[in-house]
């Protein structure tokens, strides 16, 4: 979603980048939009929300944290992702 990060706002919903194509289907929900569908279908959070991590990725890039301050904890990384 564009509004979890800088990197995030300048991108396109569909997009080729070195040969690869990458499909980005939430950019456009609003906080608001993804709070209110997850109220709408009762949807359960993560368990480890409870115990402080509020992004969850892979097990390799996720530490407890406000917002995505827990992803790729000293690296200069800050995404992972899905690529077709």
């Amino acid at each position: 979603m564009r509004w979890q990060t800088e990197h995030r706002a300048g991108l396109k919903i569909l997009e080729e980048r070195r040969g690869i194509l990458k499909f980005n289907p939430m950019l456009d929900v609003t906080k608001t939009e993804r709070d209110e569908y997850i109220r709408e279908h009762q949807l359960p959070f993560h368990p480890l929300v409870a115990e402080g991590y509020l992004s969850i990725g892979c097990r390799h890039c996720t530490r407890a944290g406000d917002e995505r301050s827990g992803r790729w904890v000293g690296k200069p990384k800050t995404e992972c992702g899905l690529h077709l």
